[in-house]
């Protein structure tokens, strides 16, 4: 009987832990999953066209390095975007969502340049089907870092606007969904700068 109670207590509290799980979270979980999925799916066709054709992937201009570069300072300036919230500054919170979203526009203009660059090497005409999956993981990419900044973008006005006013700026730190807005642009950034890292290498070393 004891066993029995133990392991129904054990089952309500599992369940009472999922309830409590907060609805961005869940959001953010299946939406890292999910892209996981097809960033893999199209890596493995990338990978898998580069063998039965025998052909490599494009020299990466020096301005692809510049991007992940770029990217390593965008996740330690988001990384303290936490701690200002924690802290009540508002100073600290702008300057940490301002300089990421700041560095990932230069991203995206340097991704640009470099597909430009690409083009010009006549990469996409001469290799139809690795060009398409590797623009495919460029693209997809790309697109995310798109939306993230836009979302900070968002965030950091939503954050000014509510430090003008006195009564806003006091209610602004104790918001728990302000909180779980902005660690979700957190893990996002994260997550979408380590994507990043992962392609760069895996375009710069395959052979």
């Amino acid at each position: 009987m004891s066993t029995d109670k133990t392991r129904s207590k054990e089952r309500t509290i599992s369940i009472s832990r999922i309830e409590n799980i907060h609805p961005y979270k869940t959001i953010l979980f299946f939406g890292i999953l999910v892209s996981t999925l097809i960033l893999l799916t199209l890596t493995f066709l990338f990978l898998t066209t580069l063998s039965e054709n025998n052909t490599k992937p494009p020299l990466l201009p020096k301005v692809f390095t510049l991007s992940t570069i770029m990217l390593l300072f965008s996740s330690y300036s988001i990384s303290k975007t936490i701690a200002a919230f924690k802290k009540d500054s508002f100073d600290l919170l702008l300057q940490s969502t301002i300089t990421t979203a700041v560095i990932s526009s230069l991203f995206i203009l340097t991704q640009v340049v470099g597909l430009h660059a690409i083009y010009k090497t006549g990469y996409f005409q001469s290799m139809p089907f690795n060009s398409l999956y590797f623009t495919s993981l460029t693209a997809f990419h790309l697109t995310h870092v798109i939306l993230i900044t836009t979302y900070l973008i968002y965030l950091t006005y939503k954050a000014y606007h509510r430090s003008q006013d006195m009564v806003d700026s006091l209610l602004f730190f104790s918001d728990s969904n302000i909180f779980q807005k902005l660690n979700s642009a957190t893990i996002l950034c994260h997550y979408n700068n380590f994507s990043w890292l992962a392609l760069f290498l895996l375009f710069l070393f395959s052979f």
